[in-house]
């Protein structure tokens, strides 16, 4: 892109409205003032820019640019200020990293005369993100500031994706030039394709009695879910997607088990437990799939882009560094296909446990929620979460259609990223309903992001599982740590027993009353459901609504998340009831 004599501020919307950047999801501070001042300068002469998002908090921008990167496959965008607003990011920074998400995260920087003299709001950004992003920059000199945001955005994407971080100084924005330096390209070429790798591949698979493929997120980043049903109908092989690859394959296809690992389905976990080949596709091998045991007697194989991940925690039999795209294509062109009917056959069996089955009681199961809702939903509702029992029961239960409708936080489990992270997914894409499930606890980490969602009227259905707990934490205390609640229970307070650490059902005391936020953030509707006979009813009401809504959802405290695969224990050691 050539210039007549720009500021920094003017070229980098001039590059952002080049790359097609629909949003900014931000907040704004001292640092970034000139890159304000020239998107109102642009908004009112009406020149193209990205529509900026004003979140309450940087780290909700983060998490909603982490939201809209997952829906649309694209790279989202967060913007804030110098200091305590770049720290805000750190933690979507770690949250995308975990999950190899598209993401640009741009910072203000104190001026570059000033870095290093302990200026006011002045962080080491670049220091502090360097072990948890894909790369990062700081732009001291304007002429810099095009060609690091062109390669930024396109690093996001290529290879593995991942979040990149970009620090520009306050003096840039405000320089001008009339020319860039060029671009210093340094990416690496990737890999060769070696088909020689691939066929070994093919063949064992063919050759194996109990072939099972464990299927990961770079499956949806790839776009390569439809490839990936082919792949599994052409080889006959039963596909198990991990927490990031849900959607992956349709909930109903025969070759579908579901998620596997610590809460993972029942016929996923006998799968892995019985297969003689695993085939991990896109995915790494992290300590809540490939726990105590993974690979005793199996054979393990190893498709991935990030070479990197070959070999890091479990040693492969078989791998082949490659785009999933360029493996499919391969595989469904030169694979002669394999057919494995007694396994197929006993997958079917354990399929009539997926979802597994649940007690009634006379309080609210969580699971008849999520149930309800994907039937109401057809299942094609883009499913957001925050991090705790929900998110395992959401996983666990809702029958998922399609890929790129799960959004939840995996690697790094961060709490209070469903009500941002729904946000965000709702600007990729407003043609299905966003539902947002979430728990008492983690929807509160950033209720803030409210103001976002009625400032915009972003028509978001949130249902808090409320059991008056931090449950995922409450269930590992019962189950491993003596029962202990004193640090689970949010209905806690001053006054209550300081020796009382029961699991009390009629105890509901709310610290803070859901319902009454339809007082404190106008236009949103509270609704709340107690008796499991209004739970559909209740439901469908709220889906019908066409703004805002949350439901307020009274569960059985008690309720456990269940498969579950105890730390350091093996699959056959799954708890099951």
């Amino acid at each position: 892109m050539s210039h007549e004599q720009r500021s920094g501020a003017a070229i980098f919307f001039d590059v952002l409205s080049d790359l097609g950047v629909e949003y900014l999801f931000g907040h704004t501070g001292g640092a970034v003032i000139p890159l304000h001042v020239e998107l109102n300068r642009r908004m009112r002469r009406r020149e193209p820019a990205p529509t900026f998002i004003l979140c309450r908090q940087e780290g909700g921008a983060g998490h909603a640019a982490e939201g809209y990167a997952r829906v649309s496959g694209r790279v989202g965008v967060a913007l804030a200020t110098s200091g305590p607003g770049a720290t805000n990011l750190a933690t979507p920074i770690a949250d995308a990293h975990k999950d190899s998400l598209p993401t640009l995260f741009i910072t203000g920087q104190v001026p570059s005369g000033a870095i290093g003299t302990d200026a006011f709001q002045e962080v080491d950004t670049v220091g502090f993100t360097r072990p948890i992003s894909k790369h990062n920059y700081l732009v001291k000199e304007v002429r810099d500031l095009e060609w690091i945001l062109r390669e930024a955005y396109a690093l996001a994407t290529r290879g593995r994706p991942g979040p990149v971080v970009v620090d520009i100084c306050k003096d840039v924005q405000l320089a001008a030039t009339a020319a860039s330096n060029p671009p210093r390209i340094r990416h690496r070429e990737p890999v060769a394709f070696d088909p020689l790798k691939a066929e070994a591949i093919l063949a064992a698979l063919a050759a194996a009695e109990r072939p099972v493929v464990k299927a990961g997120g770079g499956i949806i980043h790839a776009n390569a879910a439809s490839r990936l049903q082919a792949f599994a109908e052409r080889f006959d092989v039963p596909v198990t997607t991990t927490f990031n690859a849900l959607g992956a394959i349709p909930f109903e296809r025969p070759h579908n088990l579901g998620m596997p690992g610590m809460h993972g389905s029942i016929p996923a976990n006998y799968a892995l437990r019985d297969a003689d080949l695993i085939l991990s596709l896109g995915g790494r091998f992290d300590d809540r799939v490939a726990v105590k045991g993974f690979a005793t007697g199996k054979r393990i194989a190893h498709v991935d882009i990030d070479p990197s991940e070959i070999d890091k925690t479990i040693p492969t039999d078989l791998h082949l560094v490659a785009e999933l795209g360029t493996f499919f294509d391969y595989a469904l062109t030169h694979g002669q296909g394999a057919r494995h009917t007694p396994w197929l056959e006993q997958i079917a069996h354990w399929r009539t446990q997926m979802p597994k089955p649940y007690a009634q009681s006379e309080y609210i199961k969580p699971q008849a929620v999520i149930e309800t809702l994907s039937e109401l939903t057809h299942g094609h509702a883009t499913l957001v979460t925050g991090v705790g029992q929900h998110q395992m029961w959401a996983a666990q239960y809702y029958r998922f259609q399609r890929p790129r409708q799960w959004v939840s936080s995996g690697g790094l489990g961060t709490m209070g990223f469903g009500l941002p992270a729904a946000i965000g997914a709702w600007f990729a894409d407003r043609d299905n309903p966003v539902v947002l499930v979430d728990g008492d606890g983690s929807f509160q980490m950033n209720i803030q992001e409210l103001g976002t969602l009625v400032a915009n009227q972003i028509p978001v259905k949130i249902l808090v599982l409320n059991n008056s707990f931090l449950g995922m934490v409450r269930q590992w205390e019962d189950m491993m740590d003596a029962g202990l609640h004193y640090e689970t229970c949010l209905a806690r307070n001053s006054s209550c027993d300081p020796d009382c650490i029961d699991l009390d059902q009629s105890c509901r005391r709310q610290i803070p009353n859901l319902t009454g936020l339809k007082y404190v953030y106008p236009r949103l509707k509270t609704r709340r459901i107690k008796d499991p006979r209004a739970l559909r009813d209740g439901l469908a009401e709220a889906l019908a609504e066409p703004g805002p809504v949350l439901v307020d959802i009274w569960i059985d405290k008690a309720e456990n998340v269940i498969p579950m695969v105890r730390p350091g224990h093996r699959l056959d050691q799954m708890i099951e009831s």
